[in-house]
C-alpha cells in the first residue's frame, strides 16, 4: 500500500491505468444470492473509470464478489468484481468495483487523454 505522506497526488495519478472522473450515473447492481436467487439494488456511480467505478452501496458484498453492474440511461450491463469496501455511514458503504474486461465506452463519457496535465494551485 503507498504512504499517502510520502507519495505525492501526482505520482498517484501516474501510475493509474485510466483517469478517474467524478460522474453520478444511475446503476442497478445485482448480485446472486446463496440460494440460487438474486438481490438488487438501484444506486449511483461516485466515480467512474475505463476499468470500473466507485458505488454507494446499502447491499453487502464482499472481496472479489462478481457483480453485475446496468448501466440505467444505456441499458448496457457488465460484470465486475468488487475490489474494495469502505463502510460509510446511513448504512451504506462505498464498493470499488472493478470490471472482468476494460470497458471505456460503458460509461458514455470521454476520459481524459493519458497525457492530461494537471495545473498547479
Amino acid at each position: 500500500m503507498l504512504d499517502p505522506r510520502t507519495t505525492s497526488s501526482r505520482s498517484l495519478i501516474a501510475t493509474r491505468r485510466s483517469q478517474r472522473v467524478v460522474a453520478r450515473i444511475r446503476v442497478q447492481v445485482r448480485r446472486q444470492t446463496d440460494n440460487d436467487g438474486f438481490m438488487s439494488e438501484v444506486s449511483h456511480t461516485l466515480v467512474v473509470n475505463a476499468h470500473g467505478a466507485l458505488i454507494r452501496l446499502a447491499m453487502k458484498v464482499q472481496a472479489s464478489e462478481l457483480l453485475a453492474i446496468k448501466h440505467l440511461n444505456s441499458g448496457e450491463e457488465k460484470q465486475g468484481r468488487v475490489v474494495g469496501v469502505r463502510a460509510e455511514v446511513a448504512s451504506q458503504n462505498e464498493v470499488a468495483i472493478e470490471f472482468t474486461a476494460p470497458a471505456p465506452r460503458f460509461w458514455h463519457i470521454d476520459f481524459p487523454p493519458a497525457d492530461w496535465q494537471l495545473l498547479e494551485d
